[in-house]
């Protein structure tokens, strides 16, 4: 338990820790695979924070699809957020990782 706890976990977090972040950004991303296992398009808005809602890539995909011209506001502005959201956590990823990472 002491070698686990002083040497290996100490020298493993920094990988771990980006490999979560990392993961989690990426899931972010690839939200369209997940959305076609769970059933249809969600056309309603969600009311509350626990109220069914798209993922914001499908619902990206959605916006840029329609032909009216204040979707395109609305599409620009989402893909920003999703850039904004991914460039933080790999962001937050090369930090932590840099932070905890030990030298010799």
């Amino acid at each position: 338990m002491q070698t686990v706890f002083h040497h290996v976990l100490p020298l493993a977090m920094p990988g771990m820790m980006t490999g979560m972040i990392i993961g989690m950004a990426t899931r972010w991303r690839d939200g369209a695979a997940a959305h076609d296992r769970h059933g249809g398009l969600l056309v309603d808005v969600p009311r509350g924070f626990f109220d069914p809602s798209t993922l914001l890539p499908v619902q990206i995909y959605l916006w840029a699809d329609s032909p009216e011209r204040a979707f395109v506001e609305k599409t620009a502005a989402a893909i920003i957020v999703l850039l904004a959201f991914l460039i933080t956590m790999n962001a937050l990823a090369v930090f932590l990782r840099r932070r905890f990472e030990r030298r010799w």
